[in-house]
């Protein structure tokens, strides 16, 4: 089993064009902001599928939120949700990442599952648009030596 960086290397080594890997990853990193822990590998894959990117940059990329990450990135992505919208809930964010994660998100009601998702698509965005850039850039200098 690969580890994160060896993963992270692997998309740039994918045959593909540099413009197709950069969006797939631009893609992954931007559902890898989106609440659904667990799940977004398959959003991922499906909806590059869909969109013709490639599947496996978007696949790789949405480990940018992870057991060690996801805590501190939807922690963010919540308050910046909330602040945004106005909100005023006193949602604790839980202090791990696991199938309960999902179910204490879901419990808390639809103004906190809304203030994350609000959140998680402006750093989405924002993450979406740099790693497209920088996956390109990357690409293109690899695969010109």
């Amino acid at each position: 089993m690969k580890n994160p960086i060896q993963l992270f290397k692997s998309v740039f080594k994918i045959e593909d064009s540099p413009t197709v890997i950069a969006k797939g990853f631009a893609l992954g990193s931007f559902i890898g902001m989106i609440p659904i822990p667990g799940f977004q590998i398959f959003v991922a894959y499906f909806t590059a599928k869909l969109m013709k990117v490639n599947k496996k940059a978007a696949c790789v990329a949405v480990f940018n939120t992870n057991l060690f990450t996801g805590v501190f990135i939807f922690g963010f992505n919540y308050w910046l949700g909330k602040k945004l919208l106005g909100l005023s809930t006193t949602f604790s964010m839980p202090t791990t990442i696991d199938i309960s994660f999902i179910f204490s998100i879901l419990n808390a009601g639809s103004e906190v599952f809304l203030a994350l998702v609000v959140g998680g698509c402006i750093t989405g965005i924002i993450f979406a648009i740099g790693a497209y850039h920088i996956v390109k850039k990357i690409i293109i200098h690899k695969q010109s030596k």
